[in-house]
């Protein structure tokens, strides 16, 4: 079995399909482009390096797997329907700006050590930060979904922690084993994992909520290295997606998971908070002890 079919079958606990709908993205353009930021949270690497950003690469969707997968071609996801999430308005949580510390660009860091999480509890991930608008607010994550129940030996996707503002968007931070995807390496590197490419045909449907996004959804990719480790950031635009329209993520590695941040916004969030959602997405960290 291929390593996109076993990243595939990682995430079906997060993501449905919409089967009809799918042909229908043949007559969509994408004329948005990604504009680089630079925010950032220091961490320190294995090798203790300082931060850098490298420019934004512009890749070829057809671009397979590294290592064993390199034979096989990338192929769009058809995963199995999961539970509907109930809105949230946060309207019984604080405001991140009423309890975190201060950050640049008046964000606030969110700042994840053990215990925050059953997966950091279990000592299966290194801490992780982000940075967030002051109005987030934290939003509920279910037993279901948190691997409250199977930590350290989860063996599907799960939601870390979900942040969401009405009028900006809903961040989530998704976790998703690389046992399942045949990587016999420990602690692999998100290049050991697959290419910017090959990722996103695989995760893509955890990112939206529904389907795999199409080539012509994919309005910008970009490889970042950041304190010695490499992030794959993307944007997409796409109009079948659950989640929201709009959508920024960040994809690396954490121990032995693959570990997403990603942002949907609706268009009319998207209009009015594009350039903080694309900050806070570039401000994701994982970091190490």
């Amino acid at each position: 079995m291929s390593t996109v079919a076993n990243l595939a079958g990682a995430s079906r606990a997060v993501v449905s399909t919409r089967g009809a709908s799918h042909s229908a993205s043949s007559h969509r353009r994408v004329t948005r482009a990604v504009r680089a930021t630079t925010t950032t949270i220091r961490c320190v690497s294995d090798e203790g390096s300082s931060s850098r950003q490298q420019g934004s690469i512009q890749l070829d969707r057809r671009a397979l797997f590294t290592g064993a997968a390199a034979l096989a071609a990338l192929e769009p996801l058809a995963l199995e329907p999961a539970p509907a999430r109930a809105a949230f308005d946060g309207s019984d949580s604080k405001m991140v700006g009423a309890y975190l510390p201060a950050g640049p660009d008046g964000l606030y860091v969110f700042e994840a050590r053990a215990p925050r999480t059953p997966a950091l509890r279990a000592g299966a991930l290194e801490p992780y930060s982000i940075l967030l608008p002051p109005e987030f607010k934290e939003a509920p994550v279910s037993n279901a979904r948190s691997g409250n129940y199977c930590q350290p030996r989860c063996d599907e996707a799960t939601t870390e922690v979900q942040f969401v503002e009405p009028s900006a968007g809903s961040l989530q931070i998704i976790i998703i084993p690389t046992t399942k995807l045949l990587i016999a390496k420990q602690d692999p590197t998100v290049e050991d994992v697959g290419t910017i490419d090959g990722i996103l045909n695989a995760i893509s449907p955890a990112i939206t909520g529904s389907v795999a996004a199409e080539p012509e959804e994919v309005v910008a990719s970009s490889t970042k290295v950041k304190d010695g480790r490499s992030y794959y950031e993307y944007e997409l635009l796409t109009p079948f997606a659950e989640f929201g329209l709009h959508s920024v993520s960040a994809v690396s590695t954490n121990k032995n998971y693959v570990m997403i941040a990603t942002i949907a916004a609706s268009e009319k969030q998207w209009a009015k908070s594009e350039a903080d959602l694309k900050k806070v997405i570039d401000s994701f960290r994982v970091c190490v002890k």
